[in-house]
């Protein structure tokens, strides 16, 4: 029989280890400055239980590393973190953070495990699949409990089936826009909800950073979320749709960065990564032209955002080299 971990790793399973391994290590840093910060009992052992699962996935990602004799990713360590800096971020904060971060890996770790072979690969992205929707479950049923849950909209739907019958129930032919779809709804609120999220992270690094050109960048990421905001929440207000929304300030007045600049890049770029993805996702299912043509438009600016934000990580020599093939004309030295 087959020693499975003699099977070479392929393309898909190399890139879903280097880029589990780099997200990990960042939100490893995150999580050991919250639980320094926290005050609710409950959500402090959420933080720890989420904290010790992180770390428990960055060995398995190290043993598949040294297993297929790859160097393991520098990531992020001890060294970009200061767990003693004042607090930032509030305890509501951290929910949001949580269930917004594990709804994210369910996804991640789910198109990973799809273009996995090897077994034991399957296995661990499986397996991480389950803990994250155990942390999203863990986090809802607290959030829900103390009254800081988010609902997305509730709306009356017709009570018998029915099919579309012309055309202008995705173009908007003489000015009248059908009712938006429930999936719809869904879209536009998880962007809202996503870029609340991102908003007060962005804030938040951008009143601790001390370089000027970061604390800019930082800034303009922060109008582009309000952008965002103000745009899809006017969608629904204009629909009569209750609006998703938190009435909660999440950052504090601190100007002692509790992370490395580094680090602060890295994550702020990863959620500009994540609000394509999102707005993609919205594209793909929104059947209503005037909707698409908004997905579309505001997709070019964070685009923009990220390459600028990746420009200065490259600058700085802080964005580490994902693997990539071996260029066998520049070995032979022709």
């Amino acid at each position: 029989m087959t020693d499975i971990k003699k099977i070479l790793l392929v393309s898909s399973e190399i890139s879903g280890l280097w880029n589990s391994y780099m997200a990990n290590s960042s939100i490893i840093c995150s999580l050991k400055f919250f639980v320094n910060h926290v005050d609710d009992n409950e959500i402090r052992s959420i933080l720890q239980y989420t904290l010790d699962l992180a770390n428990q996935h960055n060995q398995e990602l190290e043993d598949f590393f040294t297993q297929a004799s790859l160097p393991i990713p520098d990531g992020f360590t001890d060294d970009d973190v200061n767990i003693n800096a004042p607090r930032l971020f509030t305890d509501e904060f951290y929910l949001l953070y949580l269930a917004n971060l594990s709804r994210t890996e369910m996804l991640n770790y789910t198109q990973i495990l799809s273009n996995c072979a090897r077994l034991d690969i399957r296995e661990l992205f499986t397996k991480l699949i389950s803990e994250s929707t155990d942390i999203y479950n863990k986090v809802t049923d607290i959030r829900l409990s103390k009254g800081v849950f988010t609902r997305f909209p509730s709306v009356e739907v017709p009570k018998k089936v029915e099919y579309i019958e012309n055309q202008n129930f995705m173009v908007d032919w003489f000015g009248e826009k059908r009712p938006l779809l429930v999936g719809e709804i869904t879209h536009i609120s998880l962007i809202i909800l996503a870029n609340v999220l991102g908003r007060a992270i962005i804030t938040g690094f951008g009143q601790v950073s001390k370089r000027k050109e970061i604390v800019q960048y930082m800034f303009r990421g922060r109008d582009i979320s309000s952008k965002k905001i103000d745009l899809f929440t006017s969608i629904l207000t204009n629909e009569n749709i209750p609006i998703p929304s938190t009435s909660y300030s999440f950052v504090t007045d601190s100007t002692v960065a509790p992370y490395s600049e580094k680090l602060m890049m890295f994550k702020i770029i990863a959620l500009g990564t994540i609000s394509i993805i999102n707005d993609g996702m919205a594209l793909a299912e929104s059947l209503r032209t005037d909707l698409q043509v908004k997905f579309i438009r505001i997709t070019p600016e964070v685009l923009k955002f990220i390459k600028d934000g990746s420009d200065i990580m490259i600058e700085n020599k802080w964005l580490e080299q994902p693997p990539q093939c071996i260029d066998h004309k520049n070995l032979a030295g022709v």
